[in-house]
């Protein structure tokens, strides 16, 4: 049996380091990773000529709040714009492909908060350059699941994801850094921003279980949210990071830190994508501590080198 094309954009990302080797486990497709500038037309065009992809799932973004927040335009370029240039050229190919687009739980924005948790059917409602961008791809993406005779789509929501890997400047491991360097240099503090907000943390492995059954069972132009369905705040977070330690550390806000368009509640309804028979398997707890132990470790190693 011939193995489908399944072609991954944003393949050298965080999520991308967990997505390939997941893909590579089920065995069913070739993988590439695109290459080159999405906002390039013809770098967009040539490759799915030459790949001819069966599935593509789009992991591309400017994802970084507050980069997006400094420079919204090229954040559109990348967001809309190179999902919109990989649309076309996919419709162009008259070949069918089925298209997974990852948007975010960001798009919600603002919301009624006796309405949680968020639901698919809810408006969005964005707050920032980012989530706007996202929803406007969103836009194109259901315009093409509904008009192309070729390209399927299914738009994924995932919320917050979290595992080890993931960059520095996002909240969990800076949290983390900070707390490991307070613990090793004997400080008892380290700099927060707003602790109340509420997020819906999930293990990235759960995440990626989400897309794989999207990509398998998801109905095009239909939009899945990817949540554990639970809700914690920020302080939770750092104070279960902090017992990991076993260090006494407070914590001093840096207004530097603080959001000034900040969704005060965050927390989703995964209900559509268990009726596709995902689940989560990873306990936050669990999840907390393996970033926290890798991180440490790592800390470790770097100072007997030194």
């Amino acid at each position: 049996m011939k193995k489908k094309q399944t072609l991954v954009t944003g393949a050298s990302g965080f999520v991308g380091s967990y997505l390939l080797p997941a893909l590579e486990l089920q065995g069913e497709s070739k993988i590439h990773c695109f290459e080159g500038d999405i906002r390039d037309r013809n770098t967009v065009s040539n490759q799915l000529k030459e790949i001819q992809p069966d599935i593509l799932i789009h992991l591309a973004a400017q994802a970084f709040v507050p980069i997006a927040i400094e420079n919204p335009w090229e954040t559109e370029e990348i967001n809309v714009g190179g999902t919109l240039n990989l649309l076309e050229s996919l419709h162009r190919l008259q070949r069918p492909c089925k298209m997974l687009y990852i948007s975010s739980a960001d798009v919600y924005g603002k919301q009624n908060l006796s309405q949680l948790p968020l639901k698919e059917s809810f408006l969005p409602n964005p707050v920032n350059p980012y989530a706007g961008s996202k929803l406007a791809a969103e836009s194109y993406c259901r315009q093409y699941a509904h008009y192309s005779p070729f390209v399927s789509v299914v738009i994924a929501r995932p919320f917050n994801h979290i595992g080890i890997g993931q960059r520095k400047e996002f909240v969990i491991p800076n949290f983390c850094s900070q707390i490991i360097e307070a613990k090793h240099s004997g400080k008892s503090f380290i700099a927060v921003g707003d602790l109340e907000p509420t997020r819906d943390f999930s293990h990235v492995e759960d995440i990626i279980s989400g897309y794989l059954t999207l990509i398998e069972k998801g109905e095009s132009g239909e939009i899945y949210n990817i949540c554990s369905g639970e809700e914690r705040s920020i302080r939770y977070m750092v104070e279960e990071l902090v017992k990991f330690s076993g260090h006494e550390i407070k914590f001093e806000v840096d207004v530097g830190r603080v959001r000034a368009s900040e969704t005060s509640k965050v927390y989703g309804d995964n209900s559509k994508l268990k009726a596709l028979g995902w689940e989560n398997k990873h306990s936050l707890s669990e999840t907390l501590s393996q970033i926290y132990n890798h991180l440490e470790s790592e800390f470790l190693k770097s100072k007997q080198t030194d």
